[in-house]
């Protein structure tokens, strides 16, 4: 028995879901699209005010869309606020046509200066907000040249900068973005774009403020969103433990890996599973490595192997197998690889472990249920045999397809992490810049494994072991994230998932 969230997950849509649901707003509020632009001007206008009481004035860039419709109405309330206010027009105004074209002019006569060159813009000072809305959640492709240089003109403004729905340049669909604004904070509305959260959404967007707009529930109804966005409140919980609990209950962990020259990351996957709260746990490891690893943690039972063959009497006891910290890709790795694949206890793949999946001589075309896939973008493009510029491009394409070749669970690690299995696509946003050091990912490794040791389905189990893996990164950053080692985090491991 595991505790229920207390909350539901996010559902993450795509552009083309978000116009549907616009249209489907419209139809359940029983308003025109230029009313629902107005509400989102002003939401927009709310949260600038809200966060930025101080500002002196406003420069709007605005685009021929809708999503520069919002951006004159923004201007429209600053000018009724007596708060100077210059737009600059990237489609000159008797270019523009509909709701933008009605938005404008509300701009005009609300006294907003509206200008077609950036060589008319004023300076502007760090007292100066500065909004993009130049596109919207439809951009795809390469911006237009006088969209760059507006692009490049808001990155180098020397106040607070203000996205309206997405951050000009990223994809919605996808997170991935060539040339794009990036932004102290981001309001989007209607629905939660996947893009935002996933790729370069997190570095691009700051803070992610939604702004429903008064949408009813009743509008998303069937609507199947590209992948679900997982917190603190929406994570299965491991349960207390029970007075009279003993180790047999917790899971026996085996870990195997660390070749010459890498058996701190092998120690470290074991010493994170003992902290998430596994009850026993094996190190499978180079005779080497022997004296090292009972004097980091003796509390982890090492096994000196050297072959494939000694490893085997060890695969007969564990309740998960956690292979690849470590491991290398010569011959010892793949051994021991070739005989952990054929256990039947559930497997944690990482690190070398993938690589030599990938290279297709061991566990050639093999497909599992019970197994974890944990690759990092690169690891991932040797999955699928291609760059990683692929991967980057689709990080979610790129996770399904990893899961649908192999089956099981994959965690395509990254600033929003996605979890691929047979019912979707998850999405957790966790940790911090510092984690991108040596040995984060060994930690993970371990965390998984504990958790499915403890009981826990090998979806939730991922699901849980990203949060806790990422939030203890961001204890352990408190103060300060360079130098923040994969160490520092075990003891927040242990702290956060009891």
């Amino acid at each position: 028995m595991h505790i229920q969230p207390s909350a539901l997950p996010q559902p993450l849509y795509s552009a083309e879901s978000v116009r549907a649901l616009d249209r489907r707003a419209m139809v359940a509020l029983d308003i025109p699209s230029i009313a629902l632009m107005k509400r989102a001007g002003r939401a927009a206008f709310a949260e600038l005010q809200r966060r930025w009481p101080e500002a002196k004035r406003l420069q709007v860039f605005c685009g021929g869309g809708n999503n520069g419709g919002d951006g004159y109405v923004i201007a429209a309330l600053a000018a009724q606020k007596q708060i100077p206010v210059t737009v600059y027009a990237c489609v000159a105004p008797d270019q523009l046509k509909g709701d933008a074209l009605e938005a404008c002019r509300f701009a005009g006569r609300e006294g907003a200066h509206i200008v077609t060159s950036p060589l008319e813009m004023d300076a502007d000072d760090g007292d100066t907000v500065t909004v993009d809305a130049l596109l919207g959640t439809g951009f795809q492709g390469p911006l237009r040249e006088n969209v760059a240089a507006a692009v490049e003109r808001i990155n180098r403004a020397a106040g607070p900068v203000l996205a309206v729905d997405i951050p000009s340049g990223l994809s919605a669909d996808t997170g991935s973005a060539e040339q794009a604004v990036r932004a102290d904070a981001t309001v989007t509305f209607i629905g939660r774009k996947f893009g935002l959260h996933c790729g370069r959404g997190p570095a691009l967007c700051g803070e992610v403020v939604f702004e429903s707009l008064g949408a009813p529930d009743s509008v998303y109804g069937d609507l199947q969103p590209l992948a679900r966005r997982y917190d603190s409140d929406s994570l299965v919980r491991l349960p207390r433990r029970a007075a009279n609990s003993y180790k047999n209950q917790f899971g026996h962990i085996l870990v195997v890996g660390g070749d010459n020259g890498f058996g701190g990351a092998a120690l470290m996957a074991a010493e994170s599973a003992a902290r998430a709260g596994a009850g026993l746990i094996t190190l499978a490891t180079r005779p080497e490595h022997l004296a090292a690893a009972l004097t980091r943690c003796p509390e982890v039972m090492v096994h000196p192997v050297i072959s494939g063959q000694e490893l085997e009497p060890l695969l007969e006891s564990p309740d998960v197998i956690a292979v690849g910290p470590g491991l290398g890709r010569a011959p010892w790795g793949e051994q021991l690889l070739a005989r952990a694949g054929r256990a039947q206890a559930p497997m944690v793949l990482d690190a070398d472990a993938l690589n030599i999946l990938a290279g297709g001589r061991v566990l050639a075309g093999l497909k599992r249920d019970d197994w974890v896939l944990t690759p990092h973008v690169g690891e991932a493009a040797r999955l699928l045999d291609c760059d990683t510029a692929e991967v980057l491009a689709d990080p979610r394409a790129a996770a399904i397809a990893i899961q649908q070749k192999f089956s099981g669970v994959v965690i395509l690690k990254g600033a929003g992490t996605l979890i691929a299995h047979a019912g979707g696509v998850d999405l957790i946003n966790s940790g911090n810049p510092g984690m991108a050091s040596g040995g984060m990912g060994d930690l993970l490794t371990g965390v998984v494994a504990a958790l499915i040791g403890q009981g826990m389905d090998i979806v939730e189990a991922a699901r849980l072991a990203v949060w806790l893996h990422g939030e203890a990164g961001n204890r352990a950053a408190e103060d300060g994230q360079r130098g923040l080692l994969a160490t520092d985090l075990l003891p927040w491991v242990r702290r956060l998932v009891d």
